[in-house]
């Protein structure tokens, strides 16, 4: 659905497996090799943060920490169907996205730069259809 949605990324950042407790017997059965050449291939680069440099990855951490919290604030206790919750998070993504990256400084300026400025061609607000 990624690639569907944004095309193929061109890097892939990875903490190397060390917050992963949950599917660390998944990521060790990896041929880790083998998806590198592919991502070569495909002109995907793998970027390992050094295992003991957690801080390394706060950027993305900070936003699967909005995430959370969006869904704390929408769902509260609630009980979606599989459908309804591709829903919700593609809403949250749609709001994360929105995020101002830069400022306006003065009030007939136009709007600030944001990553949905780069995901998506939109013109005032208006998807296109």
């Amino acid at each position: 659905r990624f690639v569907a949605r944004r095309g193929r990324c061109s890097t892939i950042y990875c903490d190397n497996g060390t917050n992963f407790v949950g599917a660390a017997n998944l990521l060790h059965g990896l041929d880790w090799n083998k998806i590198i050449r592919h991502g070569a291939i495909n002109a995907i680069e793998w970027k390992f943060n050094p295992p003991t440099a957690a801080w390394w990855g706060g950027w993305w951490e900070r936003l699967i920490r909005i995430l959370k919290d969006l869904l704390k604030r929408i769902l509260g206790q609630a009980q979606l169907l599989y459908e309804e919750m591709l829903t919700i998070l593609c809403d949250c993504e749609a709001l994360m996205n929105s995020r101002p990256l830069t400022y306006v400084s003065e009030r007939d300026q136009l709007v600030p730069i944001s990553p949905s400025s780069f995901l998506q061609d939109t013109k005032n607000g208006v998807h296109r259809i």
